[in-house]
C-alpha cells in the first residue's frame, strides 16, 4: 500500500522518524528544507547540530568517565560544526563536505571509545547502546526502502529495485563490503545481515 506514494526526500524524513514534526515547520519536503531540518534545525531534537551539541553537553557532565581522546573528538566536532553551520549547505559540494564531516566524526568517536575505554560496565553499556541504535536504524532504512521507494508498477527484484538497494548500501559505505561477502545480486535480507548481524559498521568502504 505504501509503494510509490512518496519521494526520496520524504523517505529521508521517514527513515529518521521525524516526518510529522517536519510538516509542522515546512510545507514541502524538498532538498533544501529536508537538508536544513535534518542537519541544523533547532526545532528538530534529532538534527545533527542538536545531537552534537547535546553530546558535548552530556560529555561535560560525565567528563571523568570519558577518555581524553573521546572528549577531544566530541569537542573538536562541536568547534568544527560552528564553522560548517555558518557556511551552510547551499551547494552540493558544501553538503558533501558536511556529510563527510559527520561520517568522519562518527568513526573517530567510535574508534576512540573502542580503543581507549576501560573494559568496565560503562564500556559495555555504551556498546549495547551502539548496537541497539544500529539495529533500529537498519530496520528503519530497510522498511522505508521496501515499502516506500520503489515506484508503483515497478517489479520487486527488477532493475530499478536493484539500483535502489545498491544506492542504499553506498549511502552507508557498505556496497563493496556486500559484494566481497556475497558475490551476487543485492537482497534485502542479506543487507540486514551485513549491516547488523555481522557487526560491519556503516561507512566501512
Amino acid at each position: 500500500a505504501y509503494i510509490g506514494k512518496t519521494n526520496e526526500w520524504e523517505s529521508a524524513l521517514l527513515t529518521a522518524g521525524v516526518s510529522a514534526s517536519f510538516y509542522e515547520t515546512y510545507e514541502e519536503a524538498n532538498e533544501a528544507n529536508v537538508v536544513e531540518f535534518l542537519s541544523f534545525s533547532a526545532v528538530n531534537p534529532s538534527s545533527i547540530k542538536n545531537c552534537i551539541e547535546n553530546a558535548r553537553l552530556n560529555s561535560r557532565s560525565v567528563r571523568t568517565a570519558l577518555t581524553s581522546e573521546m572528549w577531544d573528538t566530541i569537542n573538536g566536532a562541536w568547534i568544527e560544526l560552528q564553522e560548517l553551520w555558518s557556511k551552510g549547505t547551499a551547494s552540493r559540494e558544501e553538503l558533501a563536505k558536511f556529510l563527510r564531516f559527520v561520517q568522519e566524526t562518527s568513526l573517530r568517536f567510535d574508534g576512540s571509545a573502542y580503543r581507549t575505554m576501560l573494559r568496565n560496565d560503562a564500556f559495555w553499556f555504551s556498546r549495547l547502546g551502539l548496537h541497539l541504535e544500529r539495529a533500529d536504524n537498519t530496520a528503519r532504512i530497510l522498511d522505508v526502502k521496501y515499502h516506500v521507494l520503489l515506484p508503483q508498477g515497478e517489479q520487486v527484484g527488477g532493475l530499478i529495485d536493484y539500483y535502489q538497494w545498491g544506492a542504499l548500501l553506498r549511502s552507508v559505505g557498505a556496497f563493496r563490503a556486500y559484494r566481497r561477502v556475497y558475490h551476487d545480486t543485492v537482497y534485502p535480507w542479506r543487507i540486514a545481515e551485513l549491516l547488523d548481524t555481522t557487526g560491519l559498521a556503516p561507512f566501512a568502504d
